[in-house]
């Protein structure tokens, strides 16, 4: 299973410039320990053309990444597969900002997730 700092390094790779997406592509490819669980949450993490590109090498349907409220459902019926810790960061990475930009005076937020819906 893949660890939290693994994945992050991985995330950084996709999110760096063109080169460092192809890198970090390989290097998901050649990780046995990655399913399409997680596949799927990086591919939530990016962006438009990129996110496209990252779906097709992968084979995964754009089409299909849904809203947290949705995916957080099947999610959570990952745990084993998916380490909680991972999910927990990836939705604080995609959601934190969305507060902070919408209203200025928050200067952090705390995430925590129900895991029991």
């Amino acid at each position: 299973m893949i660890s939290l700092k693994e994945y992050k390094k991985l995330r950084e790779l996709l999110h760096g410039s063109d080169e460092d997406f192809e890198v970090g592509c390989e290097n998901i490819k050649n990780m046995k320990e990655i399913n399409s669980v997680t596949k799927m949450m990086f591919a939530k993490s990016l962006m438009f053309g990129r996110r496209q590109t990252f779906c097709e090498k992968f084979n995964l349907d754009d089409h299909a990444i849904k809203e947290w409220n949705e995916m957080f459902k099947e999610l959570d019926n990952t745990i084993g597969i998916v380490p909680q810790d991972i999910i927990e960061w990836e939705v604080h990475q995609q959601m934190a900002p969305v507060f902070k930009k919408t209203w200025a005076f928050i200067k952090d937020v705390k995430i925590e997730l129900d895991w029991k819906i």
